[in-house]
């Protein structure tokens, strides 16, 4: 593939987001794939194209005290940059990026995003406090209109962030890929033998990170007198944090180091400390944990970096430096558990590592390359046929609607409730799903789609059914009311109709599948699952919600209501989510097996 990078400012290698665009164009680059770059930064080299610098008032003038440059767009670089390009992905959401997705959109060429912008770095910076979260909120919605909607992929850093964006009723598919750990962090060193009290703290001088805190927290450690605490980075706050470590008598060093003296600063310290209160991810911290270093975390509500926590003992309270500094003394007094946790964290972080990190990147490229072949697929005559039953014109959504939550749903419940004596356990799981999901079911009943229809209410479910219904009078325009959709027959068919999936899930609607395809009545098994519904959680990255539909025998023969054979018992299971770390196919089989055997335990319960 030809991958294009646009990022304002590529050359300052202090900036974490540079780094880890370093990172990957020399992995890409290693398997195979052109990267080029399209940057304002300070650098020179093949497939580099310089883009000029934006000049905002007082913004450039802050913003290049801490290393970081906004581009100028310009259409013929553009241009040049795009030619036969198979993919171009922008790092920030700025006006250089703004602009480059129209022109990629009007090459033809499928884009993707990263997301590594968090708008409290601004609040923080301005020293807004709790006054800057309304503007926060603003600056996403804004981000969200002007760039984030017109790029459906994204590449979010952390879990967190991917959540973050949903929480924010954003609408993209949120990938969340770590950046990575470079093999070389890796290291075992003899934490044994060290000949001094070393704590480090790996990050931008800045407010955000809170320095202070670590440095007052030290203040109060019982150990204080035998601290060194290092401070790697580069940043604007550095004077500020100096005088504070000479005022409360901590032992302080600030510095910045190139990548093998870290490597080296890290084997020879004794605990890593992270206290920011935003992060995207923290990939300094990965890069310590990696080496064996136990963190102590703060638990912010903004920062991706809890996430790396193993349990309550590395984490505390954020900006709260007495905790932290207990802490820190309960870890050096126990040293032997310290030494044990050093290994359990090492090989958590195993799963963090940047050669998968990147072959999930390379996924999500294909993905937006295939979306983009989907969409022209839209375009053809079998295309615009599925679209129809997914994308109902207006009057259509209205007149199901009233139909849906008038007529069908209240009689269909009463029949179901009253007459086949339903029951529906475990729906409180459906009540934590934050956005769409897919539900899978067993397929025993030629009703059952209502039966989960009744599940998911008040939420209107989509659910799958063969094409022959929808030709079947009466009941096709049922069927299509209640928002069933054919299953593709053609590839065309199938470009479309998982698109269109796509498309609704991104709106938070639910959609349904029978991963066992045929009807089967009454069937007490389970049998193979197709992989179609697991493909579409795993492209879109939310939750397999799994549904058992189970047929109980009446205790009493002559007991109320006397008509009925037997009861209806429905089971939802807690939602399976996509393994972040495993690749597409892999992540696919993992989730349907462990739909398969959520399945089989519901039958086994009660």
């Amino acid at each position: 593939m030809i991958i294009v990078y646009v990022i304002d400012n590529y050359g300052e290698f202090s900036n974490g987001t540079t780094v880890t665009a370093k990172r990957s164009k020399e992995k890409l680059e290693a398997k195979g794939h052109t990267v080029r770059i399209v940057s304002a930064g300070n650098f020179q080299g093949e497939g580099y194209y310089q883009l000029k610098k934006r000049r905002i008032p007082i913004v450039s003038y802050v913003a290049a005290k801490q290393k970081t440059y906004f581009a100028k767009p310009d259409k013929n670089i553009f241009n040049e940059a795009f030619k036969d390009a198979d993919l171009v992905h922008f790092f920030y959401p700025f006006k250089a990026s703004r602009i480059g997705v129209k022109y990629a959109k009007k090459m033809g060429i499928p884009v993707s995003s990263a997301y590594h912008f968090q708008p409290e770095h601004v609040t923080y910076g301005m020293g807004l406090g709790k006054l800057g979260k309304p503007l926060a909120w603003l600056i996403y919605k804004r981000l969200k209109y002007r760039f984030y909607n017109h790029v459906k992929h994204i590449h979010c850093p952390s879990q967190f962030i991917a959540d973050e964006i949903k929480r924010l009723k954003y609408k993209n598919v949120a990938h969340p890929i770590t950046n990575g750990v470079e093999d070389k962090y890796f290291t075992q060193p003899d934490r044994k033998k060290l000949p001094k009290i070393q704590i480090l703290s790996i990050g931008r001088y800045a407010l955000e990170k809170r320095q202070d805190t670590t440095i007052k927290a030290i203040n109060k450690s019982k150990y204080k007198d035998q601290i060194e605490v290092i401070f790697a980075g580069l940043g604007p706050k550095k004077r500020h944090l100096e005088k504070l470590a000479k005022r409360l008598k901590v032992n302080a060093k600030f510095n910045f180091y190139s990548q093998e003296e870290l490597i080296k600063t890290i084997a020879e310290s004794t605990l890593y400390i992270h206290a920011a209160d935003v992060e995207t991810e923290g990939i300094s911290a990965l890069e310590a944990i990696a080496s064996g270093l136990v963190p102590i975390i703060a638990s912010s509500k903004k920062a991706a970096t809890k996430q790396f926590a193993l349990d309550d003992r590395s984490l505390f309270k954020a900006k709260d430096y007495k905790t932290l500094a207990k802490k820190i003394d309960y870890w050096l007094d126990n040293e032997e558990e310290r030494f044990k946790m050093s290994e359990s964290y090492q090989n958590y972080i195993r799963n963090y590592g940047i050669d998968n990190a990147i072959n999930l990147l390379e996924e999500m490229f294909k993905e937006a390359i295939k979306d983009k072949n989907k969409e022209l697929a839209t375009k053809t005559n079998n295309g615009q046929m599925i679209k129809k039953h997914i994308v109902k014109s207006r009057i259509k959504r209205i007149g199901s609607t009233l139909f849906y939550y008038g007529i069908a749903i209240p009689i269909l419940g009463l029949y179901f409730y009253l007459f086949r004596g339903l029951r529906i356990k475990g729906k409180k799981h459906l009540k934590h799903i934050k956005g769409g999901a897919v539900l899978v079911s067993n397929h025993i009943h030629k009703l059952d789609s209502v039966m989960n229809a009744l599940v998911c209410f008040p939420k209107k479910l989509i659910f799958t059914s063969i094409q022959e219904n929808f030709d079947t009078p009466v009941v096709g325009q049922l069927i299509n009311i209640l928002g069933a959709t054919p299953t593709p027959k053609t590839v065309i068919e199938t470009k479309v109709f998982f698109h269109e999936l796509s498309r609704a899930i991104g709106k938070g609607r639910f959609v349904h599948f029978f991963p066992e395809g045929d009807l089967k009545t009454k069937d007490s098994t389970i049998r193979e699952f197709k992989k179609g519904a697991f493909q579409l959680a795993v492209e879109n990255h939310v939750p397999i919600i799994p549904i058992r539909i189970l047929f109980k025998e009446k205790k009493h023969k002559y007991g109320y209501p006397f008509f009925m054979k037997d009861r209806i018992i429905i089971k939802v299971s807690k939602p399976e989510y996509p393994n972040i770390f495993l690749l597409r196919k892999d992540s696919i089989n993992d989730l349907s097996e462990r739909a398969y055997t959520s399945m089989i335990a519901a039958s086994q319960t009660e």
